[in-house]
Parts: structure tokens; sequence; C-alpha cells
């Protein structure tokens, strides 16, 4: 039976690309391929060329190779299966036809089935990412060296994946993949074998390489969004796992339990299954996993490491929902929140300005609880905030509500204060306190520093006491110790650049420094324009732009003023002492150049965030742009319209925050008509992000758009009247922009031409749902939505922004419409029809070239935080 050593199943389904590297890693093994590797490749049902490939390699290896081609697509599970039977190989691996095997990989698992054969049924190896994601599995912590593990003593060494185990193929017998599921197959099969023989080899001397595709299009990606994910997985993975276990012993084992606990807590995690579930559906789901965490140990769930605390908690409850209103509910209750520190209150802001401490707080709760604020032993008001992003959902349910707060106390230099938080539980009335990332405090620093106060940590309360340079200079120490010692990830730049913001300090101190920026890797924004116009402005204030050096727009910058390298060692010390950090996107992980480190420097930043908008907020985006996660002293709008909605959505800024001045790009618009250039530039779907050229090229977003670059009436019309076409998509379009179809008229802006040149040139705006309508429209320009359905990613229902009342111009639902409008505006020298002049004129408060120096003296007005 065992003509080679291995045989190395492939279950193949449209793997055309990858196909070719998988069998090369087999060919090239240091153990001699011909010799020792039976290769079966399951053709199961592939339309692209991944059958002519295998045919091509069968070819050069007629005796390694065999094929097994399926009429349809059976999937990985009957494909393996099919397989199974024609393997001759005394140890078995069931390798993915779109990941890897390192060289020495085969030889290495050779020599430990020598060496411990007879205790083991399983080898199984480490996997390392590649592709869309970098990195180790984190169960690779089991490989530190070759060794073998009896899981009743190692239970939380689980086995996932039959891709990276190799199987004596006696031990296998007539086992098979459970063809009922489509994900979790290894688990079942592996553990099968793991109830028989507990003991597993894991060996380090080989790698697995798993491609994390970027589309997101593998089978265990898409998953979750399958009925069969739950349905299916339940009864054919979770239950029949508990049933084998307690035939085989009478009760679960721990590592079984641990291997069920792994998948669960992923399932627990999706927060809605609306759309995938009926009611019922889900109804029985819930019923049956309640069942399945009886067989669960609480220590189990406490151990899972790779959950926030609070779905753990949610899971625990769950199990023991059966208890409620009962005196062993309220024990069960302690001992979750003890465990888990559920009994933790998140300070988001903390920043004193002007002798008065500003705390922006929040409390998640499963109880309804809410907290309270004690300084020096004294309660002091808060206001409560809603957040409704901040809810948290598990399979539909609600199991977490946040009770956020701000409170503002007035200090007195010279005294001291302590700040601590209560709740109003009767299970737990002392609060510990933590930090959520954006907050300028953290425990790893466990001090904030500011010109007149020192705050720190100690024994979960904060103490403020006046500052002076000595105490500073102790905690700082203090710190660096702390950092040096406990060796977190991040301290290796965390620590050098203290150290030099404390060396300049003495000649850094009273520098006022304001930083500048767009993208990275762009200069063409609001914040450019702001630029431009500050250089003739307050000279004390030194002006930067942060922009990437490989930038385009590079040297331009450098000829209106001061450009700093984005993430430079210079930019990263200087951003600790900047004033105001002014710019058009701002998210944390791009204004802040230390972000992945961000909790070593938290405590000595003084700079307050201005974001001047990259476009007219016509959605509600608040679960992006909310006053917990990006804390401004300001955000500009420019219509009444859009300053008034910011109020309507839980963004819950500060009234003084929203400032109604209009774009500084604004006044760089110019009505030009030396062109005749009409642009078509749609935004684009977030459904689209990572996914396969062949899903891109079956979306209604692409076939559109793709259909009316190509029309024939409309370029026939554009010849005729002399204008040029131009497709300038979204950004983001640009990473499937060759998929379209080319011809030889329409320009696709391969160039990224500046925004502005083609909103200053253009004729005529062809968009479906971008905010870059707005800027044509301010110049009078004509302006038509192609709004071919509802697919947006923003819920167009809930926009203040209706494009049939408001817009500045007709909506189209069809090509057709939407070619005759456009063929209407050529003949008409694309003038602005009345209507929608009207509208622009309403909509706009500001149109007279003043809005950098509205902006820019706004900003200078705020107060400062030194």
């Amino acid at each position: 039976m065992n003509e080679f050593k291995f045989s190395v199943i492939i279950a193949a389904y449209n793997s055309d690309l990858w196909i070719s590297k998988t069998l090369n890693s087999l060919i090239n093994q240091t153990l001699d391929f011909e010799d020792n590797i039976q290769v079966i490749i399951v053709n199961d049902g592939s339309t692209d060329n991944t059958g002519r490939i295998c045919q091509e390699y069968k070819a050069r290896y007629p005796r390694n190779i065999k094929i097994i081609t399926n009429d349809r697509n059976m999937g990985p599970s009957a494909s393996r299966n099919l397989g199974l039977k024609q393997a001759r190989g005394k140890y078995i691996n069931f390798l993915d036809s779109d990941d890897y095997i390192s060289k020495p990989t085969f030889r290495s698992i050779s020599s430990f089935f020598t060496q411990h054969g007879d205790e083991i049924d399983i080898v199984s190896i480490p996997i390392h990412f590649f592709g869309d994601k970098e990195g180790e599995h984190i169960l690779n912590f089991k490989y530190g060296e070759n060794r073998v593990v009896d899981l009743f003593e190692h239970p939380d060494h689980i086995q996932l994946s039959c891709a990276s185990s190799f199987f004596r193929h006696e031990a296998i017998k007539d086992l098979k993949f459970d063809e009922n599921i489509s994900v979790s197959e290894d688990v079942v099969f592996i553990n099968q074998l793991l109830l028989k023989n507990p003991k597993i080899g894991f060996c380090s001397g080989g790698k697995y390489y798993y491609r994390k595709r970027e589309e997101r299009s593998s089978l265990i990606d898409s998953s979750p969004f399958k009925k069969q994910y739950f349905t299916n997985r339940v009864d054919h993975y979770f239950k029949f796992l508990i049933d084998r276990s307690i035939e085989e012993y009478g009760e679960v084992p721990s590592f079984i339990q641990y291997t069920i606990m792994y998948d669960l807590q992923w399932l627990f995690d999706i927060s809605s299954v609306n759309n995938i579930l009926t009611r019922d559906e889900l109804i029985d789901v819930r019923k049956k996993l309640f069942d399945i965490l009886q067989h669960i140990d609480d220590e189990v769930i406490f151990k899972q490491k790779n959950i926030p605390d609070i779905l753990k908690g949610n899971i625990l409850f769950f199990k023991y929902k059966n208890l409620e209103n009962t005196d062993e509910y309220v024990k069960v209750q302690r001992k979750v929140v003890s465990r888990l520190n559920l009994n933790t209150i998140y300070l988001d802001v903390y920043e004193i300005i002007d002798d008065v401490l500003y705390i922006l707080a929040d409390l998640p709760t499963m109880f309804g609880t809410k907290a309270m604020v004690f300084v020096n032993g004294k309660e002091v008001k808060t206001k409560q905030i809603k957040f409704p992003q901040r809810d948290k959902y598990s399979l539909s349910h609600k199991y977490s509500t946040n009770y956020s707060f701000e409170a503002e106390i007035d200090l007195k230099r010279g005294e001291e204060y302590e700040i601590e938080f209560k709740s109003d539980s009767k299970t737990f009335e002392k609060l510990h306190i933590d930090f959520s990332r954006p907050c300028n405090f953290s425990k790893t620093v466990g001090y904030a520093k500011t010109r007149d106060y020192l705050s720190f940590l100690e024994d979960d309360k904060i103490v403020i006491k006046r500052r002076n340079n000595v105490e500073w200079i102790k905690r700082e120490i203090k710190t660096l110790y702390g950092m040096l010692k406990e060796h977190k990830k991040g301290f290796k730049t965390g620590v050098p650049i203290r150290i030099i913001y404390h060396l300049i300090y003495p000649f850094m101190r009273n520098k006022r420094i304001w930083m500048f920026m767009d993208l990275p890797d762009m200069a063409d924004d609001n914040a450019r324009h702001l630029f431009t116009y500050a250089q003739d402005q307050d000279k004390n204030i030194i002006k930067y732009f942060t922009l990437d050096k490989d930038s385009k727009d590079w040297y331009d910058m450098k000829r209106i003023g001061k450009v700093i390298q984005y993430k430079s060692i210079k930019h990263r010390v200087l951003a600790l002492y900047a004033e105001k950090i002014i710019t058009s996107h701002p998210d944390n992980n791009i204004i802040y150049p230390f972000w992945g480190n961000y909790p070593f420097f938290a405590g000595l930043l003084k700079s307050s965030t201005i974001f001047l908008q990259h476009g007219i907020t016509k959605d509600n985006v608040s679960t992006w742009l909310n006053g917990y996660d990006k804390h401004l002293m300001m955000f500009l709008t420019s219509s009444k319209h859009e300053y008034k909605s910011i109020f309507e959505y839980p963004y819950n800024y500060k009234r003084e925050v929203i400032k109604l001045l209009g774009f500084p790009r604004f006044d760089s618009l110019e009505r030009k008509e030396d062109k005749r250039q009409i642009f078509i530039m749609p935004s684009w779907r977030r459904y689209l992000r990572f996914k396969s050229n062949e899903y891109i090229l079956n979306s209604q977003h692409f076939n559109r758009f793709n259909s009316l670059i190509n029309n024939e009436r409309l370029i026939e019309a554009a010849k005729k009247y002399d204008y040029e076409l131009i497709f300038k998509p979204h950004p983001n379009v640009y990473e499937y922009i060759d998929l379209f179809d080319r011809n030889d008229y329409v320009k696709i802006d391969y160039k990224h031409e500046k925004y502005q040149k083609a909103f200053n040139h253009g004729s005529l705006l062809i968009t479906d749902y971008s905010s870059v309508a707005f800027d044509f429209a301010y110049l009078r320009k004509p302006v038509l939505y192609y709004q071919y359905s509802r697919d947006y990613h923003f819920n167009i229902n809930e926009s203040y922004f209706d494009y049939d009342t408001m817009g500045f111009g007709e909506v189209c639902r069809i090509e057709d419409q939407l070619v005759d409008y456009i063929i209407e505006y050529m003949k008409n020298g694309c003038e602005m029809k009345e209507i929608y002049e009207n509208r622009v004129k309403a909509y706009f408060l500001f149109n007279d070239k003043n809005n950098c120096m509205r902006v820019y003296n706004a900003i200078r007005r705020l107060p400062r935080k030194v």
C-alpha cells in the first residue's frame, strides 16, 4: 500500500494564480520528491486554468502526480475524501491549493515520525501568514521546540488545521471528512483522531505558509456570511465532538472544550445575523449554543486570549441565563466582573486647559450601571452622553450598553486633588481606572503633565498636584525604568524618543509649532491651501507641512514652506511639542506618527486637532467620527445644512467645536473656460474592498461605470461637440482600474491630476454620491448624479442631503437617461440651469474668497494646551 512515504491531497478550485507555487514547494523539498512524495490533485470543478496547469505538472512527474477531476464543485471535504481513496503514502497531508510549505518540512516530519512514531498519529507545523496579512498564527506558541504533548496535560495546545498537519495513514482507517460542513471540517477530522490518541507531535523544523488573500474570498474568510456557518457547525462540529467525547470518556475532555471554545468565541463575536438567519433559526441556534456551553468549563472561557473581556462576560452570562433573578446568578456576576475587570471605567479624554480639567469617560456595562465622579471625596456633577455606536452586539443581541459622560472640574494651582470613580451597582461600587487609546494618559506612562499640573495614577485614583520639575523628573525616571523592565511591545521606540524629548525640552518648551497635513502621500486638500495662506501670518509660529518624501507633491510644498518627512524621527519628536495638528483627515493612525506605540507617549502631548474636512459631510458618519475616538478642538463646516446635521447625529462634539467658516480650498477655485472637459468621478463601494477580480467584474458598480465610459452614443456626442471625456474615480477604485475596458477616446486619469485642476477646468461632472459635486457646484458648474441603485455604503435615507430636492443637477437611474442629459448639457455649452444655481446659492454660506482668513483666525483664537 505504501508506495510513497507521503501522500499530499490538494483540493483545488479556481487556483490558477497560486497552484504553481504550491506544487513547486513540494517538488523542491529537501526530501527527494520523486522517491518520496505522491501528490493527488482533486480539480474541484474549476472554471479557470487550474486544470491545464496541473496537467502540465503531471506531464513532468507522471508517477508522482495524480489528477482527479470533479464535474462540478463539490467542496473541500468531498474532494479530500476522493483523494484519500487514491493515497498510497505512509503519511498523509492535506495541503491547500493557494498555500505552500517550507523546503525542509517533509524531511523534518519524516525524522519526527521515525523518532516518535509509536506514540503519535499526528504531527503539526507552525503556520505563518502571507499575502494580505503577515506574521504568525496565534497558536504558534506550541512550537518552541520539537516535542510530543499529551493534550490531557496541556489542553490549550489545540490543533485545528489539517493542512499544517501530517497523519499516519494507518490511523485514519475509514475516517472521512464531514461533507455537511464547509468550514471547520478540519477540526472535526483531527479531533476524532485525538480522542482516540490524545498525544500529538509539534515539529518546529517546518513551516506552513497560509495565504490571506487580498480579496478575502477564501472559504474561511467569507463563511460567516453564510447560514451554514451557524446552523451546520452547531450540529456537525460542536455538538458532534461533545457527543463523541462523552461516548469515549463519559465527559468532555478539556482539550476538546478549548477547541470548541476557540471557534465559539469568533461566532459570538459576530454582531448581527439578521440578514443571515430567520428569527426561528436564530432562536434554535441560540438554544443549541446554550446547551453546548453547559459542557464548557468557566475557566476555559476565562482563558481565551483573543476576544475582549466584555465579550467573555457575555458568553458566561449567556451560559448561566437560566439562573437569572437568583442568588446564584448574583454570585456568577460577582465572579465574572471580578475576574474580567468589568468594573473598569475608561477615560477617552483627559485634558487641563486654563485650570479646568475636562474628562470624557465611558463605563461599558451589561447591567445598566451608571458611574459617578468624586473629587476629594465629594461627588461632582456629570453629564451623560449617548454614543449608540459604542453598544455591543452578539448574534443580533445587544449585550452591552455604554454609560458615557463628561465632567468639568475647576482646579486651583497649589491645591492637591484626588479623583476616583464609583458605580451605582450593589455588585461592585469602586471602579478601576483605565484609558482608551486616544486619551492623553496611559497606564504605560502612568502620568500626564501640563505646564502647571502633574497628574498620576495611584491605586485607582488620579492624583493632581501642582507641577514641579523635581517631581516630574522622578515620575519620568520611574516611567523609563518600568518600560525597560517590562519590555512591552513598542518600548524600543518609546524609550529613545522620550529621552530625546527630555534632552531638547529646555530649548523647545516655549516653541509654537503648527503641523499641517492632508494625506501622507498627497497635498491636495484644505490643509495645503490653509498652509499656503498661513505663510504670511504669525511669524512667531513655526509651521510644518507633513508629507511622505516620495510624494509627487514634496517639492511643490517645499517651495511653499517648511516640509517635514512623515513618520521620520524629526516628525515623531516634534509632534510631541506640536501645539496644533491641522488636518483634512483626522484618523489617529494618520495624524500621530507614533500611533502604533501611542501609550508610550501619552501624557506628553499638548496638541489640539483641527479637522478641516476633505469633503462636505452629507451623510451620518458618526460611527467613524465622534467625540470619544477623535477628540477635536475644531470641526470645520461650509454649509448651514451641514453645520446643523452635526448636532442631529451622535457625533457629540460641543457646540463651540463646530465652526461654519467655509473650506480653505474653495478660495482657490476658479471658473476657467479654457478647456472642454467632462469628468466622470464616481465614488466607490466598501463592499468591493478586498474582493477578487471576478467578484468586482460581476458587481453592478463596476459594470455600470464600465458601460458608461464605453458608451458609443456618449463618445460620438463628445467628438461632435468637442468635449474631452475623463474618467477620474475615487482613489480606492484605482486598485482595480485595469479591469475597466479602455477605448481611444475616454481618458483614464492614471496620473492622479490634482482635484483643484479638475474643478477649475472641468465643464461638467458626472458622479454618484461623491462630495466632489460640492466643489464643482460651488463654481456654478453643472453636475449630474448617476444613482443606478441604492448600493452606497451610507444610508441615503438617513442623510439630510436629499439629491432630488437639494442636489445641484439631475438624478439619473439609467444610463440612457444620463447620456441624454450629458448631450443636452453639451449642446448648451455646459451651463448650469437656474434651478440648480439657486440651490447652490441657498446651500453655501460663503463665496467671498475669505475662507482661509476666517479659518486661520478661528484657529488662532483657540485656547492653547500648555
